[in-house]
């Protein structure tokens, strides 16, 4: 009788560690919410696989090895800045998701664009988290914008095999210049639950994974040209209660049907790390081209922490007419004459240059 019992309490045991849970508005970030985070190199995602998901799926990435950390702090559009709070709803709150964007001479958009920000709110009917306005400070104005068209994060309750899809549009205007338009569609997708184990969360944790896919195309119009740059790319979140951020947080860039990792990162408590990539930060920033004109070869230079790097051609229409991976030189002599420029991105990194054929 006695090891029927054990059995049994054994058993309950290991049902109780793998259970099916819901992710909720709970589960999201707060305001004043300060959230630390890891980033693993993009190299280690060669031992991930993303495909491993499911029902009652078993995930360890305890030897993920950090290379740098980070603070997501929330906070609200007021005490950002309370001009914000003019604009964007005293309800909102959000973090700053780059200290400059700096587009440089790859585009001729003769503006700063720093601290920035995006805001978040926790919406209902439908219960839905949502990013709701973008803010910074354009050669020094600080400019806060809704989105015209929200961007629905999550929508709730997270469970299993739930399937959303919905678009945004956000669009900022440069006065004199011209704007900056973003429209964007994300189809997100509960495509497994079961436990994970990383170097923050060391024995498992029930969880969701979600697969967000994300194709937009941002819109650069000035000096009476338009620009536009698509961007596809995909989001792993492992989502368990009560953390308010991913456990694990993985993005990749995707071409036609290929993905490569771009950046890893981890729900993670303070750890001092020796080795920091000083440039794990998200921006944007110039690229230089050599020769420029071009008639039949390009090259450019490409930071040496780059490892992996994904190129994308754009003639002045906005049309892609070229991808490449990890390549520096690019030959051009099929191309027709005219303005085209380059894309790279690389992680968090992204780096725009033009030339002219």
């Amino acid at each position: 009788m006695k090891k029927l019992l054990f059995l049994s309490a054994c058993l309950s045991t290991s049902l109780f560690a793998q259970a099916q849970i819901s992710i909720t508005a709970s589960d999201m970030p707060v305001n004043n919410d300060t959230l630390r985070y890891s980033t693993a190199a993009p190299t280690a995602g060669a031992s991930i696989n993303l495909q491993q998901t499911g029902a009652n799926t078993v995930w360890n990435f305890s030897t993920l090895s950090p290379i740098s950390q980070g603070v997501d702090q929330y906070k609200s559009a007021l005490s950002v800045n309370p001009i914000y709070a003019l604009t964007i709803a005293t309800t909102a709150y959000g973090y700053k998701i780059a200290d400059t964007l700096n587009l440089g001479a790859a585009l001729p958009l003769p503006v700063t664009i720093t601290d920035v920000y995006t805001f978040f709110s926790k919406k209902t009917n439908p219960a839905r988290f949502v990013a709701e306005a973008f803010a910074a400070k354009i050669s020094g104005l600080s400019t806060p914008i809704n989105y015209s068209d929200e961007d629905e994060w999550y929508y709730f309750p997270l469970t299993y095999n739930r399937v959303d899809s919905s678009t945004y549009k956000l669009s900022v205007n440069l006065p004199t210049l011209g704007a900056l338009d973003q429209n964007g569609k994300r189809k997100t997708v509960v495509d497994g639950w079961g436990t994970i184990v990383t170097p923050y969360a060391s024995t498992p944790v029930n969880c969701l994974r979600i697969r967000s896919e994300i194709n937009e195309i941002d819109t650069f119009t000035f000096s009476g040209q338009k620009f536009g740059f698509p961007r596809n790319s995909v989001d792993y979140k492992w989502l368990a209660n009560g953390e308010h951020y991913p456990l694990l947080w993985i993005t990749t860039n995707k071409t036609g049907t290929t993905e490569t990792i771009a950046s890893i990162r981890y729900r993670d408590s303070y750890r001092v790390i020796t080795s920091v990539d000083a440039l794990a930060k998200k921006t944007i920033s110039e690229l230089r081209v050599y020769p420029n004109p071009a008639a039949s070869l390009i090259s450019f230079e490409v930071p040496a922490h780059w490892t992996t790097y994904q190129v994308q051609l754009f003639n002045q229409a906005g049309a892609m007419v070229a991808s490449y991976h990890n390549q520096h030189e690019l030959a051009i002599s099929t191309l027709a004459s005219g303005l085209y420029v380059v894309q790279v991105i690389a992680g968090n990194d992204i780096a725009y240059a033009k030339f002219q054929k």
